[in-house]
């Protein structure tokens, strides 16, 4: 635009000098045509006889058109010879005119193309940065999700580190129980390392039966805290296959779950406002259109993943109870306070401990999950950090 108003355009002035100097010429041709026509007209009356009259109205003519000019500030020149200059500078500015006009329209089409480009260079710009943007949202949520692998990765490099110390220590102890003169308790204890949830009676019965066999020979502090390594080394074991089963128990989004587990999940999802009354019709609501139910609510201490003897027996108790081709979802919450990725990772911790408890008494029939952070089961944070065991029943 700023090109377009920078072209030279004629002033006002000039434009009526023009026109004044084309209405010039236009009488000084008239002029040298009734000069011309009086002239032969002369010659036709001298030659012919004709009256002198009509020459006098010709003259009278011309003199009137001379009158009208002058009373427009017109000022003929007094011979033809600067007429015909008159005439032949109006014929050049005209051309000049002519040529500015068409150098002008050769630059306003120069400046439409250019504005025309000037938009498609505009739009192809846009759409670049359109594609920039959702380029750089892919690369934010790539980023978001190498961030949560990182930080499983390092929960798992310090979960393995702190295996291999106490697993060290574990060693330790039975090379020092190896040294004893009670081969056999040794042997049992090694023995004791392998053995699953669900001896868990069958141990406390093995410690019984030592207690009657060691009557006189080992003090009831001995088997006390022979008993208390025992329930130790029994925690431990859990703790390592939790450990271990990390990797395929836990979903990291609700698209890893099975199907019915899927529906569960978002189901919950949709509760978090809701009063206690409300989430209990809630409950009962997918207890009769998905058919799954809540057999067992487990709260944790703070900074805690630990799953105790009691709450461990109440598992099991759940885990007999319920039907044989069932699967479980285990969903953890967290409570509202402290840091969000913190609290995921310690709930999932949380959620894969009882799921792989799940694991070893229904053969893999279960995931854990984290649904987030939560007030929904009570205003004190402690009663937020829970997992529910849901059955899911075909």
């Amino acid at each position: 635009m700023s090109e377009k108003s920078s072209t030279p355009t004629p002033a006002p002035a000039t434009n009526q000098s023009t026109l004044i100097m084309i209405v010039i010429a236009m009488l000084a041709i008239i002029a040298l045509m009734m000069i011309f026509n009086m002239r032969q007209q002369g010659k036709a009356a001298s030659g012919s006889g004709v009256s002198m009259e009509k020459l006098i109205e010709l003259r009278q003519s011309v003199s009137n058109k001379e009158q009208e000019l002058k009373s427009l500030g017109i000022v003929l020149p007094a011979d033809t010879s600067s007429i015909d200059e008159l005439s032949s500078r109006i014929s050049r500015d005209a051309m000049a005119l002519r040529t500015n006009i068409e150098d002008f329209q050769t630059a306003l089409s120069a400046k439409e193309a250019s504005l025309t480009k000037a938009q498609l260079d505009l739009k192809a710009a846009v759409s670049m940065n359109q594609s920039l943007s959702d380029e750089a949202g892919k690369l934010r949520s790539q980023m978001a999700q190498t961030q949560s692998q990182q930080a499983n990765i390092a929960y798992l490099k310090q979960e393995t580190e702190a295996l291999k110390t106490k697993l060290a220590a574990r060693d330790k102890q039975i090379s020092d129980l190896s040294g004893r003169p009670t081969p056999e308790t040794v042997a049992q204890f090694r023995a004791s390392l392998n053995e699953t949830m669900l001896v868990n009676e069958k141990l406390n019965k093995k410690i019984a039966d030592l207690e009657v066999q060691l009557v006189g020979a080992v003090n009831s502090s001995e088997v006390e805290r022979m008993r208390a390594e025992n329930d130790e080394m029994r925690s431990e074991l859990q703790r390592l296959r939790a450990a271990n089963d990390y990797d395929s128990l836990y979903a990291q989004s609700v698209d890893e779950l099975h199907p019915a587990a899927s529906r569960l999940y978002k189901a919950l999802e949709k509760l978090e406002e809701f009063n206690p009354q409300q989430l209990a019709e809630a409950y009962a609501l997918i207890n009769s259109e998905l058919n799954s139910y809540m057999v067992r609510s487990i709260r944790f201490k703070t900074n805690s993943s630990e799953v105790d003897d009691k709450d461990r027996s109440e598992i099991l108790a759940t885990l007999t109870a319920a039907q044989p081709d069932s699967f479980f979802l285990v969903v953890g919450y967290a409570s509202e306070t402290g840091d969000k990725i913190n609290n995921k990772l310690l709930s999932a911790k949380r959620g894969v401990a009882i799921a792989s408890i799940v694991k070893h008494v229904k053969g893999g029939k279960t995931r854990a999950v984290f649904l987030g952070q939560t007030d929904r089961f009570s205003k004190q944070a402690l009663d937020n950090q829970i997992c529910e065991i849901w059955e899911i029943r075909k």
